[in-house]
């Protein structure tokens, strides 16, 4: 995939994340979108970051002490893992959410 075409989908995501977020008390969770990364910080000020990857052409995660890679699936829209653990992006982005500052979001 070209880079510009790659961009777009990594924007398009980060958008739709950070929309999800809009009317979320922001002592909960807040959303920021700023230099190409999407940070969302969880009450208690635990950081969730989303970095795209243009050389690999992914999408990586930061959560506490985990990390995930997500690539665009095949078929349809969305991110999927790289580890073939069938782990969706939004899915994940919605479930950490949920654990991690009691928020339910749809993405």
């Amino acid at each position: 995939m070209e880079e510009k075409p790659y961009q777009q989908l990594v924007d398009d995501a980060f958008r739709r994340i950070d929309a999800a977020f809009e009317n979320v008390d922001p002592d909960l969770a807040e959303s920021t979108f700023s230099q190409g990364t999407l940070t969302i910080v969880f009450r208690e000020k635990q950081e969730l970051l989303l970095s795209p990857q243009a050389p690999t052409r992914q999408i990586w995660v930061a959560f506490r002490d985990r990390a995930w890679h997500f690539g665009r699936r095949s078929e349809g829209d969305g991110w999927i893992d790289d580890r073939g653990q069938g782990l969706d992006l939004f899915a994940l982005i919605e479930e950490l959410a949920r654990t991690a500052a009691g928020v339910t979001v749809t993405i």
